[in-house]
Order: C-alpha cells, then sequence, then structure tokens
C-alpha cells in the first residue's frame, strides 16, 4: 500500500511539473498586445499665435502579460510626447499625450511619432496633422507652394489623375486649393459638367485666405470608354470666367478579369494580329499612305474591339467591324498622313478588347518621308 501511494504521488509530482514548465515557456513566449483607439489626429487649422496644442493617443494592453512602453519618439523637435514609463497590466489602458508647437512653421504639416514596446508588433506610428495659419496670411499663402493659380484662387494641382478604374466602378480625386485675396470671397464653380463626373466643393464659399477642396467622383460606367481617356473642365470664379481656368481629368478605364474561373478562362477569346508593326518604307510628303492590320479570334467566344486610338491626329484608323465569332477575322485600316513631317517618323495604334491574357495591344507604323522638293522656274 505504501509503495503504491509512493509511486501515486510521483506520479502526480511529475504531471504538476509537466504543467508548470509549460506554464513557464508558454510565459516566456507570451507578449502583450497594444490596441490603439486612434492613430492619427487631425489638429485641422491652428493659429500660430495660440500657442502650444496637444492631443492623446489611448491604447489597451490587450494580451495576457504587461506592456512596457521602451519609448516614445517624434519625428521632429517641434511635437513633445509624454508616456506612462510603468508596466501596463493585461486589460489596463495607457494614454500617451502628444503636444505640437506651431511658432514659425506656417502650412500644412504631417509629423509622426514612432512608439517601441515589448508588444508582438513592436514598433507602432502615430501621426498628427493640421494646417498652421500665421498671424501673416500672406505667408501661409507663400508656405502652401502652391504654383497654379486661376483668379484669386491657387491651386495644389490643375491635373487631376484618377489612375486606373475597373469598368463599373467609380474614383475619386481631390485638389486642395486657398482663396488668396486678402478681401474678396469666392465661390469656385465649373462652366458645365458631364454627367460622369460629378463635384463638391468644401466648403462652397471661401473667405479670405481659407483653404478647401475640390472632390471630384468619376463614374466608368457614365463615361461608356476603355483605356485612356482625358476631359477638360472650365473652373469659374464666382459665376465668371477668367484666364487660364482649365482643369484636366485623366484616367484609364479596364476591364476586370480577375474572377475568370479557369474554364471561363479556357473559353475566352483571343486576339491574335498578322503582325504588329509595318514599314511603309520612303514615301512622298505629299498624300496619304494606307495598311491594313488583320485581327482574328484565335479563341472560343466573341472578341471584342473596345478601342482603337492614335498616337497622334495624322494616323486615322478604323475596324472594319467591333464584334468577331470566333475563327474569323477582320481588318483595322490604318491611314497615315505625312503631310507637314520629314524624315523617320514612328507612330502607335492602341487596340483595346476582351482578350483577358491581352486586353492592350499596340501596333506600330513606321514611314521614311521625303522632304517636297521645288519645281518652281525662278525667272
Amino acid at each position: 500500500m505504501q509503495l503504491f501511494l509512493s509511486t501515486y504521488m510521483k506520479k502526480i509530482i511529475f504531471f504538476l511539473s509537466g504543467i508548470l514548465i509549460t506554464y513557464i515557456i508558454s510565459a516566456q513566449f507570451e507578449r502583450p498586445v497594444i490596441v490603439f483607439e486612434t492613430q492619427e489626429h487631425d489638429f485641422g487649422r491652428i493659429l500660430e499665435q495660440s500657442g502650444e496644442v496637444s492631443t492623446e493617443f489611448e491604447f489597451t494592453n490587450t494580451g495576457k502579460v504587461p506592456l512596457i512602453l521602451q519609448n516614445v519618439q517624434a519625428s521632429c523637435g517641434c511635437t513633445t510626447p509624454e508616456w506612462p514609463k510603468e508596466p501596463l497590466m493585461p486589460g489596463q489602458q495607457g494614454t500617451i499625450k502628444v503636444a505640437f508647437n506651431p511658432k514659425n512653421r506656417p502650412g500644412p504639416f504631417t509629423k509622426t511619432i514612432t512608439v517601441s514596446s515589448n508588444a508582438d508588433h513592436p514598433v507602432q506610428i502615430l501621426t498628427i496633422k493640421g494646417i498652421v495659419v500665421p498671424e501673416d496670411k500672406n505667408s501661409l499663402v507663400n508656405s502652401l507652394g502652391y504654383k497654379y493659380e486661376i483668379g484669386d484662387l491657387k491651386l495644389s494641382t490643375i491635373y487631376v489623375s484618377f489612375g486606373e478604374i475597373v469598368m463599373g466602378n467609380t474614383a475619386k480625386a481631390t485638389i486642395d486649393l486657398i482663396n488668396a485675396s486678402p478681401d474678396r470671397t469666392i465661390r469656385p464653380g465649373f462652366l458645365s459638367l458631364p454627367p460622369y463626373v460629378s463635384v463638391e466643393f468644401s466648403p462652397e464659399i471661401l473667405a479670405p485666405y481659407e483653404m478647401g477642396k475640390i472632390i471630384f467622383k468619376y463614374s466608368s460606367t457614365g463615361k461608356n470608354d476603355w483605356d485612356y481617356v482625358a476631359d477638360r473642365l472650365m473652373l469659374t470664379v464666382n459665376g465668371q470666367l477668367v484666364p487660364k481656368n482649365i482643369i484636366s481629368l485623366t484616367a484609364i478605364i479596364k476591364e476586370d478579369f480577375s474572377k475568370l474561373t479557369p474554364q471561363e478562362l479556357a473559353n475566352a477569346p483571343v486576339a491574335a494580329f498578322d503582325t504588329t508593326t509595318y514599314d511603309f518604307g520612303k514615301i512622298p510628303a505629299a498624300g496619304k499612305a494606307e495598311h491594313n492590320f488583320i485581327i482574328s479570334n484565335k479563341g472560343r467566344s466573341e472578341l471584342f474591339i473596345r478601342k482603337v486610338s492614335a498616337s497622334c491626329g495624322c494616323t486615322v484608323v478604323q475596324p472594319t467591324k467591333n464584334k468577331i465569332l470566333s475563327g474569323e477575322s477582320t481588318e483595322i485600316k490604318v491611314v497615315y498622313d505625312p503631310h507637314g513631317r520629314s524624315g523617320a517618323d514612328k507612330k502607335a495604334i492602341t487596340v483595346v478588347t476582351n482578350d483577358p491574357r491581352q486586353p492592350k495591344t499596340y501596333l506600330w507604323i513606321k514611314a521614311f518621308v521625303e522632304a517636297q522638293i521645288s519645281t518652281s522656274v525662278q525667272p
């Protein structure tokens, strides 16, 4: 009986020892988890003469072991952080206070604060931003560095790129601007807008030296075009047209093939060209040269020619038809007008189709335009 109890106790001790060792090893690899309520704060417009401003970033240790903030470092001396130096127990909350001094720092600012700790993600980045409004308002206008002027408005850009947009989606883009007039309010607007572009002015009316935004929203479905597209809008100031008022919008509208199944991809159309380059050789400057590129559908479903465009107005392109059945072909006629040109010349024609493997193909034409020789007789 005593031997049995001794053996039983040994088993219990061995079992408890295993649990303790497992706990110790687990604790060694356990990490706290730091979770911030937000990692960015926008002060908005700050008056320089109002002095230092501050905000607090609140966080929680959601892990199972104590959290230790090892360092909190700001990206510049104008930003001063304060943080708890003692370990934070699991479930405990903490606060990092960040102060910003706007003195002698007119215009927009963005500063970062790097938080280093023993957490599972040991480095976290906090961000503060805003706009410092100086007593001398002209220094604010100058500090923005906006190069473009339309009337009394100064703009960050007059070129809006929406980048690539999948057909059926919408995209947004923004222009920052400021009313540089010291005494006149401004209501910006546009003379007219295409149906696929909507615009929001924030605010709608700009007080002297007030900053704002033009927010553009672009609908690819409404545009109903493909590849590179461009629009030119005329900005108005208080309902009036002013010189150099063009805002350019560009986008690249493409088809989404990412959701095709392997079977759909196998049954997709395939665009094949007889050649992608044609050389006219030497041609006179008078007259026009023509060539027909042949495009065939080597796939199993209908091939649609979405768009054919040339790199300049001297090249005219015209597909015979836009829908090509499996096994069929059609012509893309290219007419090259060398008028006003001389020497070696090379132009591109872009063909956009619904071929998922190669939705865009470049066709090239080349020529050497001979200079015209005058045949007039001098008296």
